[in-house]
């Protein structure tokens, strides 16, 4: 049977009058709207949404608490009141209540000392149909009836999302494809393999009688009367299209009055990207069964399967690839109209550049997997003392193709590439824990782990002939590896309640845990590692917590790493076509462990029951970071790192304003944090993590993490840049640190209103600081593309700021473009594709509403036929206002955080659209 108890204590003395602060609750569940008052006076108040409640008594009043349904309760000021902290009076309970919790054992579980009702309590006990009062895990209570057991329930949903991309680069409209020849600008056909847009302008030119597999309506020619129709012009915008994701999901239930249930889920999930023919698929099942074995033993098994699969992964750069090819595009050349001429080659504007059309459809990047899971847990519970057993079993199968097919342009020759990994693990654990009371306790854990992985890659190269491709090749080139990985984690953990310390009234919860970890593959077998932590709450007579901690974990890398990131850094951009995911980090037989010590600083406050104050400062220093180091074309997995980083995160929440019907919380987020390389080992200078071999993110000692290196112009001793005698900077051949990609600040903001059955959901993020590289404005500049090569290749008699080589004034004038000089000459292709990195750096600040939600929720609870449905629709990157005015800080180059604050024709950033649907009957 449950009690309804009122917590007492309190908060300020006075010579004649005191101020209560009390809590109205169920065994630790608040009662908001309970009544309370000086009996035979008018001081009222009432028990807010947590319960609490404060009011002013002297010695020798009475307190009435009463709600509605529950028996009246009236407790006496007292002397003895004033010295106790927390005084627990007689239950206030009704004898419906009483009845109806008599009708099954434990009905009411309580795992927490927070919750609130979303129905009137002394409404609804009176019914006989009730059978059982729920908390669900956000500690909101809700009512079960009989007739909600031993029958099948069931959950729909289907969600709906179309995505639009956003902030796309602009381009100049207004000059073809070609260059400078003999003092004129010259328009250059595809039969020429002309890869630059720096000819004449479209104006200039015409189409003729005379029509080509490149240009159906008539070959390009210069304009011969003014009469002539004007080019076609493509904007490269309108290659890509919007995404589209379907997702249903299905639910059923059964539920016996003894908690026994079974449960099975079913979900479907469909999509594409923004590029062209794509498409991916998804499929989850999953069966839960839950059994009350006796009055202190339950098990729970749970059974998972998922498959999914990908014909479009990027898992060679292929989406970066498509994005680059239709960028560089002359803005008169119809990628669309056909990617394949009538010998069987791609039909590309040059032989030196793809279509992206063609990549799409000849792509090989696809990914297929499947995962299967067992779980089983064993809960054991009486009096003081639990045990939990669980065993776990997964299975995962990956396989990933990729490649680049015959006719692709820059390739030496095409090649296939199929990758296969097989993952097993199982474990076995056991937690015993023995409840001393409140905050006392003591618990132990042993965890038993195997892991396997297998590997295979097979690469194909050398090929006959079309016919034979992919996996006919006079080459094969195998990479085979098996690693096995057996760990034994145990720890021992434990809390103790110290009341009165250091302060009267205050309480000092002492914490501690200690591990001893073996794993067969790390040097040494043993791993130690241990937690500490004081937290002093109700300081200063408030709901006021400090907690001090500390947390030092040795750990050992994943048993292997493949990705893009450490691929791309072998080459330079240059050869950004021949790109090949080709590489594996494998973790050496024996690791060197990662090394990590933390220390937090809390201080929460909360006032009214409605406002919290989090404040947290925190330091860390990780010894032994694993990092990709290249040798001779190969790659090893290394700990040669080692960093601090400290920060400070500032958190406001208001847990709901109310008024009627009306409901509004907020919560405001700050973080700031700094990092910093503090050793390299092995003699290195700087460690390049991601990114490319002339621009890259990397570890230096006494920089931050990732500090953006690539080129720059060259200085002299006070910094001018030097001009060389064409009137032109003269670009460093030694690579220099050009950025900090890391932002100064992160503000988080979200806001939540509630009318009646109504909700809408905003929430805003500002970043300041940091920097990124922009390099596909760069790349479009050198080929001619970008709109500041528009607006500016006829500037003339530009003189750069500087110095020349002998310490001069620069005053040679220069035009960025000149006719009369080669097209390598001019302003953007003199430096080559690369250009000069420092011109590409931007500030990341970006400002933004990310998320805008409006839902509607309706239920129906008052007969057997029990029904509820929410609608939701929502919108993701709603605004965005940014320094940069293509690239975005969190569009990363290959989908990784590692590469975050690069951006070299990233896929496009999305603002999405959707609706959501669930009914539940």
């Amino acid at each position: 049977m449950k009690k309804l108890l009122l917590f007492l204590f309190t908060s300020a003395i006075g010579f004649s009058q005191s101020i209560y602060k009390g809590n109205v609750s169920e065994k630790g569940a608040p009662i908001p709207g309970a009544t309370i008052c000086v009996l035979n006076t008018k001081n009222c108040t009432t028990s807010d949404f947590e319960g609490n409640y404060a009011i002013e008594v002297k010695k020798g009043d009475q307190l009435q608490i009463s709600f509605v349904g529950m028996k009246t309760q009236v407790i006496k000021i007292s002397n003895q009141t004033f010295q106790e902290d927390e005084l627990i009076v007689n239950e206030i309970v009704s004898n419906d209540y009483i009845k109806k919790l008599e009708k099954t054992a434990d009905s009411v579980k309580i795992s927490k000392p927070t919750g609130y009702f979303n129905f009137n309590l002394g409404a609804y006990l009176g019914y006989d149909e009730i059978s059982k009062i729920n908390r669900k895990s956000d500690g909101l209570y809700e009512l079960k009836y009989k007739y909600d057991y031993d029958r099948l329930s069931f959950e729909i949903n289907q969600e709906y999302l179309i995505s639009a991309p956003i902030r796309l680069p602009k381009y100049q409209s207004s000059y073809a494809q070609g260059r400078s020849i003999n003092g004129d600008l010259a328009y250059q056909s595809p039969e020429t393999n002309e890869i630059f847009s720096w000819g004449p302008n479209v104006n200039a030119l015409q189409y003729s009688s005379n029509s080509s597999e490149y240009y159906p309506q008539g070959n390009i020619e210069n304009r011969t009367s003014f009469g002539s129709a004007p080019l076609q012009l493509y904007n490269p915008n309108r290659f890509f299209r919007n995404s589209e994701d379907s997702k249903i999901a299905f639910t059923g239930q059964i539920e016996s009055r003894k908690g026994n249930f079974l449960k099975l889920n079913f979900s479907y999930k469909t999509g594409n990207i923004t590029i062209p023919n794509t498409r991916n698929n998804e499929s989850t099942t999953s069966l839960k069964y839950f059994r009350t074995v006796s009055q202190y033993s339950k098990i729970e098994t749970l059974l998972t399967y998922n498959n999914f699969e990908n014909n479009f992964s990027n898992s060679n750069f292929g989406i970066n690839k498509v994005v680059f090819a239709n960028a560089i595009t002359p803005v008169h050349f119809d990628t669309k109209s056909a990617s394949v001429l009538s010998n069987g080659t791609q039909r590309s504007y040059s032989g030196f550049e793809n279509n992206p059309y063609y990549l799409t459809e000849f792509n090989l990047d696809r990914n297929k997997s499947q995962t299967f899971s067992f779980n089983f847990n064993h809960k054991f519970n009486k009096n003081r003392i639990s045990n939990t057993v669980n065993t776990n079993f997964q299975s995962s199968d990956v396989k990933n193709e990729n490649g680049q097919s015959f006719y692709t342009a820059g390739i030496s020759e095409p090649n296939f590439n199929q990758r296969v990994e097989k993952f097993k693990s199982f474990s076995v654990s056991d937690v015993f824990k023995h409840d001393f009371g409140y905050s006392k306790y003591v618990e132990s854990k042993l965890d038993l782990r195997y892991q396997n992985r297998d590997l295979e890659r097979n690469f194909f190269n050398r090929y006959n002939s079309l016919n034979d491709f992919p996996k006919n090749a006079l080459m094969q080139t195998t990479f085979d590896i098996s690693q096995n990985r057996f760990e034994a984690l145990f720890n021992v953990n434990g809390s103790i309640l110290i009341e009165d310390v250091p302060f009267y009234y205050n309480e000092m919860i002492l914490k501690a845990s200690t591990d001893l970890n073996y794993s067969s593959t790390v040097k040494n077998g043993l791993m130690p590692g241990y937690f500490v932590s004081v937290e002093l709450r109700k300081l200063f007579d408030e709901d006021f917590t400090l907690t001090i901690t500390n947390r030092y974990t040795q750990t050992e890398p994943s048993l292997q790493n493949n990705n893009l990131n450490f691929n791309s850094l072998h080459y330079s951009l240059d050869q950004f076509k021949q790109l090949q995911n080709n590489l594996e980090l494998i973790t050496p037989k024996n690791a060197v462990t990662i090394n990590e010590n933390s220390t937090n600083f809390d201080l929460n406050y909360r006032i009214s029951g409605s406002w919290n104050l989090y404040l947290n400062y925190n330091f860390k220093k990780v010894d032994n970071l694993y990092v990709p180091l290249y040798d001779s074309n190969a790659v090893s997995w290394s700990p040669n790192v080692d960093y601090k980083q400290r920060g400070v995160e500032f958190s406001i929440e208001n847990l709901g304003y109310y008024h009627r019907n009306f409901r509004y919380s907020f919560n405001l987020n700050f973080t700031y944090y700094k990092n910093e390389v503090t050793a390299i080992l092995n003699n290195q200078s700087r460690i390049p993590f991601a990114g490319f071999a002339d621009i890259n993110k990397n570890y230096i000692v006494g920089q931050p993490l990732g500090v953006i290196v690539g080129s720059s112009y060259l200085r002299d001793a006070n910094q001018n840049i030097i001009i060389d005698a064409d009137g032109f900077p003269i670009k460093n051949l030694e690579p220099k640190i050009l950025g900090n990609p890391n932002p100064d600040f992160v503000v988080g903001f979200s806001n939540t209103f509630q009318y009646k059955q109504f909700s809408l959901y905003l929430g805003f993020d500002w970043s300041q600081g940091g920097k990124l590289w922009n390099g596909t404005q760069q790349t479009l500049s050198y080929y001619g593309k970008s709109e500041l090569t528009g607006e500016q290749r006829n500037i003339t008699n530009y003189i750069f700021d500087g110095v020349t080589q002998s310490g001069a004034v620069n005053t040679k004038a220069v035009s960025f473009y000149d006719a009369n000089q080669s097209v390598g000459q001019n302003r953007w292709t003199r430096y080559g594709i690369e250009g000069i990195s420092e011109d590409a750096i931007e500030d990341a600040t970006y400002f933004r509403l990310n998320s805008l939600k409006l839902s509607y929720k309706h239920n129906h609870n008052y007969t057997s036929n029990k029904t509820e449905f929410t609608i939701s629709f929502f919108m993701n990157n709603v605004f965005v206002a940014a320094k940069s005015k293509s690239a975005f800080a969190l569009n990363s180059m290959f989908n990784s955080l590692d590469t975050s604050g690069l951006d070299y024709f990233n896929a496009p950033m999305m603002r999405s659209f959707g609706s959501s649907l669930t009914i539940k009957f």
